[in-house]
C-alpha cells in the first residue's frame, strides 16, 4: 500500500507540474494578467502550487547513495523532508486568504478600497505568504530534522508530547480553521452585497421603462466590470471549496491523533496525504475552466494552432442581406489578440 500511495503521489506531482505550468504560462503571456491586483495574486498562487508539486516530485523520486554529512543534511532539508513543498503549500493557503480579503475589501468597502489601496500592498500580499510558509513549516522542519549515519530523520527532537499537541493545535487553527472562517465569512459577505446591489438596481429601474433602457446603455461598462468580478469570485469560491475538501481529512486526522482521541494508522495517513496533494493538482484545472483570463488565452492559442491565424480570433456572423438577394453575406469580426 505504501508503494501504491507513493506512485499516486508521483503521478499527482507530475500532473500538477504540467497543469500549473500551463496555467502560469497563460497568465504570464496574457496582457490582462497584470490588469488587476487579483490577477497578480492568482499568478502568484499558481507559482506556489507549481513549486509545491515540483519539490513533491523530486522528494519522492530522489534516492541518493551514502553521502557525507554536509551533503546529506542539504538533501534531507530540501528534498527528503518535503519542507519546500509543504512550505509552498502553506504559503498557498495564506495566499488564498489574502485574495479573499482583497476581494472582500474591494466589494464590501469599495470607496475605502479606491481611496486607500496602494501598489505596495500588492507586493506585501505576495511576500507575506512566503513568510507564513517558512514560519509554519520550513523552520520547524529544519530545526527538528537531523541526519544519522547518512539517513534523514525527520522531527525527532520534539520528544515532549505536550509540545507536539500544542503545535498540532496551532497548525490546525492556522492552516485549516482560520482559512475556512476567512473564506466562509468573506464570500458570504461579498455575495450578500452583490445581491443587495442587484436588488437596488432592479427597484430603481423597473423593466420596460425608458429609464431602464437608458440605464442599460449607461451601465454597459459597469456591467462588464461586474461580470469580471463575478468570474473571479466564482473561481475563488470553487478553489476554496476544493481546499476544504482535500485538506479536511488530513487536518482532522492529525489533530485527533495528536490529542490522543484516536490511534494513528500509517496507511490512513498516507491516503489522506494523497488527498491533500491532489489539491495542488486540481487548482490549475479550476483556473483553466473557470477563470476567464486563462480560458480566453486558451481559445486564442487553440485558434492559432488549428486555423493558423496569427493574432486574431475570427468569428463569422451574418450581415444584413439586401432585399431580393438569395445569397447571405458573411462579415468577419476580428478580435485583436492584444485585447486578450
Amino acid at each position: 500500500m505504501s508503494t501504491v500511495f507513493r506512485v499516486a503521489s508521483i503521478l499527482i506531482a507530475v500532473v500538477g507540474c504540467l497543469a500549473n505550468s500551463y496555467v502560469l504560462l497563460a497568465l504570464l503571456l496574457s496582457k490582462n494578467s497584470r490588469a488587476s491586483n487579483v490577477n497578480v495574486f492568482i499568478t502568484h498562487q499558481t507559482a506556489l502550487d507549481l513549486t509545491a508539486c515540483a519539490f513533491l516530485f523530486v522528494g519522492h523520486v530522489i534516492n541518493p547513495p551514502r553521502m557525507n554529512d554536509s551533503l546529506a543534511l542539504f538533501v534531507c532539508w530540501f528534498f527528503q523532508t518535503y519542507s519546500i513543498s509543504s512550505s509552498a503549500g502553506n504559503a498557498s493557503v495564506c495566499g488564498l486568504m489574502i485574495i479573499t480579503i482583497e476581494r472582500y475589501v474591494k466589494i464590501v468597502y469599495s470607496v475605502a478600497y479606491r481611496n486607500h489601496y496602494r501598489p505596495w500592498m500588492t507586493r506585501v500580499g505576495i511576500v507575506l505568504p512566503w513568510i507564513f510558509g517558512i514560519c509554519t513549516d520550513l523552520i520547524p522542519t529544519w530545526t527538528t530534522s537531523k541526519v544519522v549515519k547518512g539517513q534523514c530523520i525527520r522531527r525527532q527532537k520534539l520528544s515532549n508530547s505536550v509540545h507536539q499537541s500544542v503545535w498540532a493545535v496551532a497548525k490546525f487553527l492556522l492552516l485549516y480553521v482560520g482559512p475556512l472562517f476567512v473564506f466562509v465569512f468573506g464570500y458570504w459577505k461579498i455575495l450578500a452585497v452583490i445581491r443587495r446591489q442587484r436588488k437596488q438596481v432592479g427597484q430603481s429601474h423597473p423593466p420596460g421603462t425608458s429609464n431602464a433602457k437608458a440605464a442599460e446603455r449607461t451601465d454597459a461598462p459597469r456591467a462588464g466590470r461586474h461580470s469580471t468580478e463575478m468570474n473571479v469570485i466564482r473561481t475563488m469560491v470553487v478553489v476554496s471549496v476544493s481546499f476544504a475538501l482535500c485538506f479536511g481529512c488530513t487536518r482532522v486526522y492529525t489533530i485527533l491523533t495528536r490529542l490522543g482521541v484516536m490511534r494513528g494508522a500509517g496507511q490512513l495517513y498516507l491516503l489522506f496525504s494523497v488527498f491533500s496533494y491532489s489539491n495542488r493538482c486540481l487548482n490549475p484545472f479550476i483556473y483553466a475552466t473557470q477563470y476567464e483570463v486563462v480560458r480566453r488565452w486558451w481559445r486564442v492559442m487553440a485558434c492559432r494552432l488549428v486555423s493558423g491565424q496569427h493574432a486574431d480570433e475570427v468569428s463569422m456572423t451574418p450581415s444584413v442581406v439586401p432585399h431580393g438577394s438569395r445569397q447571405p453575406q458573411i462579415t468577419k469580426i476580428h478580435v485583436a489578440a492584444k485585447n486578450i
